[in-house]
This record gives structure tokens, sequence and C-alpha cells, in this order.
């Protein structure tokens, strides 16, 4: 049976209410504008210390945001290996944790990069670990090769947005996000979110010389976005025990327009989500596309695993099987999404496992299951468009509807709740040129 993700609300009106007031982003007549551009600045780092360009060094309680509070466009922050405590960007505020800039450029990023493997970002008082605001215009900061504790809240916290402001620029890159909470013992650090973030436009996830990751967070999301306004990219990470989902997408009307540009999920590992203990261990679907998005969403080579690690799939409710699914698209409710592409992926439960389909798709109005995408599903069907179930999958029907003769099936495939046909099948194939 279909269940459509949980506590969308709840968590929305939480974390507005846990914004601290002096923090929540003021209106446009409010704004403060960045005074001064800054000039190009090669900066290193200790977790006590900044040595500058012209050699001097400097005793800091925040080496990264004092850093990046003197750099502009171009400039180089390198981090020796340690613990550096968690830090702001884009306040309109003067405090040691907080770098108020305006960052980079499109063509001159910021750059702040981890010297070996053992530069940690951690957090201090703050629910968030990085946190990234408005209140004066930032964007264009690139971080490489980080490690990055959740806090209570979150590991990013990119702030919500209002008046068609976006959050621009922002790319993360060989970087690794850990909750530290053990769910098979139901102990560790009291993670929520691994990113949050509303109205990204050109923000990147991305394993560039390994795999990049996010993984042990306790009650939520691995990434959790609202209102995309440009392009996304989540590349080459693995994700894994994770309270809700690896990735939920959504586009509320309450908090923006419908969402915009290419969000792309590509070569991702994701074992064993939706597995918190506050959500009677069914916290959605690894993958959830929840209505609004009218750019594209392009899913390709991506893994998913669940109930193959007998130590977590004790899990679960009385009397129900471990596990939920691998994908879910649907419109909330809402406006539909625009195209769905599906390609190459490898999606297994394991036998006995899942509540759901596998992978179910409703409210789009272009799906495209395209080349060799390989689904195993273990006790529900492992394909269904426009699902129909008892209580209703809540959901408008998809439009134009494309299904490879190429997909690799364990499972039944369903159209509209009745096993599809070979005649069916054969007319959804794509129109080969």
């Amino acid at each position: 049976m279909v269940h459509m993700p949980v506590r969308l609300v709840l968590a929305a009106a939480l974390v507005l209410a846990t914004v601290p007031a002096q923090e929540r982003r003021p209106g446009p007549s409010q704004q403060p504008s960045f005074q001064a551009p800054l000039a190009s600045q090669f900066i290193s780092c200790t977790p006590t210390t900044i040595r500058l360009s012209n050699g001097r060094q400097l005793d800091s309680k925040n080496p990264i945001a004092d850093a990046l509070a003197r750099c502009g466009p171009g400039s180089t922050i390198t981090l020796a290996d340690g613990s550096y405590p968690s830090f702001g960007v884009g306040f309109a505020k003067k405090s040691d944790w907080n770098a108020p800039i305006g960052g980079g450029t499109r063509g001159q990023p910021i750059v702040v990069r981890a010297l070996g493997n053992g530069a940690r970002v951690v957090p201090r008082t703050s629910g968030d670990t990085i946190t990234i605001a408005q209140e004066l215009n930032c964007g264009w900061i690139t971080f490489e090769g980080l490690t990055i504790e959740c806090g209570y809240r979150a590991g990013i916290m990119f702030y919500k947005l209002a008046d068609q402001r976006r959050h621009e620029g922002f790319k993360f890159l060989d970087c690794h996000l850990v909750g530290g909470f053990d769910h098979a013992k139901g102990e560790g650090a009291n993670s929520k979110w691994g990113v949050w973030g509303n109205c990204l436009a050109d923000f990147e996830f991305r394993g560039v010389r390994g795999r990049a990751s996010v993984r042990d967070i306790r009650h939520e999301h691995g990434f959790y976005l609202q209102n995309l306004v440009g392009d996304v990219t989540i590349e080459n990470v693995d994700g894994a025990r994770l309270g809700r989902t690896f990735l939920q997408v959504v586009a509320r009307p309450d908090w923006g327009p419908p969402g915009t540009g290419t969000l792309t999920v590509r070569n991702c590992s994701i074992e064993d989500p939706c597995i918190a203990r506050g959500d009677d261990y069914k916290g959605g679907s690894a993958l959830t596309l929840s209505g609004r998005h009218t750019g594209r969403a392009i899913f390709e080579n991506n893994r998913y695993r669940s109930g193959f690690n007998p130590a977590l799939t004790k899990l679960t409710r009385e009397g129900v099987p471990f596990g939920t699914g691998a994908f879910v698209a649907w419109d909330a409710g809402g406006e539909p999404n625009g195209t769905l592409i599906l390609r190459n992926n490898d999606f297994q439960i394991a036998p006995g496992c899942g509540d759901r389909p596998l992978v179910a798709i409703g409210g789009c109005r272009d799906v495209q299951v395209v080349e060799r995408n390989r689904l195993v599903a273990g006790n529900s069907s492992a394909l269904e468009i426009d699902p129909v179930t008892p209580k209703g999958f809540g959901s408008s029907k998809c439009g134009k509807v494309t299904i490879d003769p190429a997909l690799d099936c364990k499972g039944t495939i369903k159209l509209q709740g009745s096993v599809a046909t070979t005649e069916q099948l054969a007319a959804l194939a794509p129109q080969r040129k």
C-alpha cells in the first residue's frame, strides 16, 4: 500500500518556530546592503588561529567565520585537521560565529578547502552547524573536504526566504554529513536533518575525488529541499541509516512559487533509510518528489538497498514488514510536477521487506522510465503508475508515460491499480527514431 510522506507540515512549522527571532530575515525594506567588496585573500586556518595573506597570524575563536569575514571573490581558505566550531554566513550582525559578507561570484567563488581528511565542523550551542542567511546578500561559496557533524536541528541550514530571493551558488564537494545516531542501539546524537534548504539555485552536494556521504541522521531527511529556484545536483553521495528519506523535495504554496530548474540525483547509493522510531519506522520512501516542481527531475544511476542488514530489520512495527519504498512522486494535492526521468537505477529491497510499491509515480506531466532500470521488489509491486490504494494515493494522474522495454523487474507493474498487460506496456515503449 502506498503511504504518503508523513509530518511535512509539522516539520515546516518546527523550522519556523525554532528560528530565533533575532535571526529571522528582515523584509526587503529592512535588508542591509553589503557595503564594499573585499579583496581576494589566501588565508590558512587551524582550529584556533588564522594566518593572513601577509603572513600575520591571529588567534581566533571561530577561524572559519573569521577567515570568511576577511574574504572577497576569488579567495581561498585552507583548513588544517582538527575540530572547528559551527558558523554562519550572511547575517547582518557582529558575532564571532558569523561572516557578514557578500561571498564570491559565479566566476570567482570563495573556496574553503580542507587540507587533509580530518577537518571537522562541530556544533556548539546552535541547533545548526553551518547556517546560511540572506540578511546580507551572499552566495558562491564552495566548501571542500569537510566533515560536518549535525547539530540537533541540521548539519547545513539555508534559512527560509521570501520576495523572490535565493541562496545561490553554494557547493559542498567531497563533504560528509554525520548525524551520530545508532538506530540499531537506539542511542546517539539528536540530529534531525543533514541539509535543510529553501530557495536554492546552483546548489551542489557532490563527491568529486571520492564519495560524499550523509549518514546516521536520527529523526528526518538527509536532504530536505523546498521551492527550488534553480539547478540542484546531488551526485556521488552515499546515504545510510536515515530517520526519513535520503531526499525529499517539496514546493508548498505558502512557502513560495512552484519549483524551477533541473534537479539531478546521480550515482548515489542509499541504504536503509526511513527508520526513525518516531515515525514507527515508516518515514516515507527513500527518494520523494512531493509536487509543484515544474522543472525537470532526473534520477540516474542510483542504487537503493533496504532490508539486507540484519541488525536493522528489527526496526518495524509488530506484524508489519521492515522497510518502505525506494521512490515516490506525487503532487501532494497541489500542482503536478513537470518532467520526471528515471534512468539506469538499481533499486532492490530484500525478500519479505517493504510495505508499499518499490516505485510509485503519480502527479507528473511527463514520466520517462528509460534505459535499463532494475527494480527488485520484496512484498509489494515493483512499479506502480497512478497507484490506487484503499485510502487513495491523493494525487492527480500522470500525463505522458514512457516505460522502456529494457526495464528489468522482479515484481508486478501496475497501471492505475491493475497489473499491466503486455499490450499496455508495448504501447508505453519509447518511439525509436
